[in-house]
């Protein structure tokens, strides 16, 4: 093979120098919220996406997007939620905005999406099942839902996974439905990364 330019100047890195984040309620920033719409649908919805604020996994998904060493990258696709404007969506639009002003005192929704980046918010992230590219299925820890900073003690996240149907099942039943042989990386995976773009997304 032909010598990688700047060996000698590159970090090694091993398997196991990125912990996974684990379930929980999180402070969060909000570092991007736009509207997007399906090309093939033209459905529109609101794309928030965030990072964790304070403690041990402060820049968690910063870090993942600068370590990820794909030419083409984007925001892990776990710390991003899309919220609808149709129907009973309309609801968990107006709770998020809800939080949002809760979560900063002082800020009133204006309807300019770019005035969210930067607000804290308290992400949820749970257990959510998704299938891979071979046709199999894992767990992936994903942001689940959003709530006001001031609710955050009192939020206890349960350990039940949200599978690919809807329907909801405990982490321990879960792997028990598992083949015996697969390893606990190959069962909770890596995080799905969209492609995009070299630089940040927003």
């Amino acid at each position: 093979m032909e010598r990688i330019e700047n060996w000698e100047t590159v970090e090694a890195k091993g398997m196991d120098d990125f912990k996974a984040l684990p379930i929980g309620a999180y402070e969060c920033v909000i570092k991007d919220a736009r509207v997007n719409e399906n090309p093939d649908t033209h459905k529109r919805t609101f794309k928030v996406s965030v990072d964790i604020a304070k403690g041990e996994y402060q820049d968690y998904f910063l870090k993942r997007y600068t370590n990820n060493t794909n030419t083409d990258k984007k925001w892990d696709n776990n710390a991003v939620r899309y919220l609808g404007f149709e129907g009973d969506n309309v609801a968990y639009f107006k709770g998020f905005i809800t939080s949002v002003e809760n979560s900063n005192p002082g800020y009133k929704w204006n309807w300019d999406e770019t005035t969210l980046k930067g607000k804290k918010i308290c992400g949820v992230f749970q257990y959510e099942e998704y299938e891979k590219q071979d046709g199999s299925r894992g767990v992936k820890v994903r942001l689940n839902k959003f709530r006001s900073m001031d609710k955050m003690k009192d939020i206890e996240v349960s350990d039940s996974v949200k599978l690919l149907n809807g329907k909801y099942m405990s982490i321990d039943d879960y792997n028990e439905r598992q083949d015996e042989n697969k390893q606990l990386n190959d069962l909770f995976g890596d995080s799905v990364v969209e492609i995009g773009s070299e630089n940040l997304p927003f």
